[in-house]
């Protein structure tokens, strides 16, 4: 009878002891996040490419002291979900806003905007050629030669992607009209097409026709 009493003491003195130790543990971590100022930051799961839009299940949050990132260190998964990347990124580190860019500023670099195989060409325009200026980037045009005396269509239903520097729409007519920028319009081509249509500068006279949505 003894003995069991000594076993029950023995256990209970090992589930105190066991309580004990992790409570001490706890108050170590709880006393070394509040002398290191633990801060929570958003941090890649996975490697992620340049130029790659991120999603939210590519990130999560992960605790660092303050001391060791930048102030400006994201603490917000929405804040870079939604986002392209401007350089390759490795799992597991801090990231920063100067990392990503939005998707208006992606569309500001023009091969980004190039469609795998498809290359871009900028063609010298007039008003007669350009529709009057009433074409914008990602309009869709037909490219009209006219060579000795014979018209013909040569390309059809091809993407503009740019009007001068303008890589996206403007807002009003008037500020199409007014732009001093609409020298070229750059289209997206393929190679073989690429060359068709230089060809046909360079030997004629090319108008565009502008093309509407329903059309394409």
């Amino acid at each position: 009878m003894k003995s069991k009493y000594i076993l029950i003491f023995a256990l209970i003195m090992a589930i105190i002891t066991t309580v004990s130790f992790r409570q001490y543990v706890v108050n170590m971590d709880n006393n070394y996040r509040a002398a290191e100022k633990m801060i929570s930051i958003v941090v890649p799961k996975v490697d992620i490419k340049q130029n790659q839009l991120v999603t939210k299940d590519m990130l999560e949050i992960k605790d660092f002291s303050a001391g060791s990132v930048l102030p400006d260190a994201l603490k917000n998964i929405n804040d870079a979900a939604g986002k392209y990347t401007t350089a390759d990124l490795k799992a597991g580190e801090v990231l920063y806003a100067s990392r990503f860019t939005n998707q208006f500023a992606e569309s500001q670099v023009i091969t980004r905007k190039i469609h795998d195989g498809q290359r871009a060409v900028s063609i010298g325009v007039s008003d007669v050629k350009a529709v009057s200026k009433l074409i914008e980037p990602e309009d869709y045009v037909d490219v009209i030669s006219t060579a000795n005396g014979q018209t013909s269509i040569i390309l059809q239903n091809v993407r503009v992607l740019a009007v001068g520097k303008s890589l996206t729409e403007t807002a009003t007519t008037t500020d199409k009209n007014a732009s001093s920028d609409y020298g070229t319009v750059t289209l997206e081509l393929n190679p073989n097409d690429v060359v068709k249509i230089i060809n046909a500068d360079e030997t004629g006279n090319i108008k565009f026709v502008l093309r509407g949505q329903l059309a394409n």
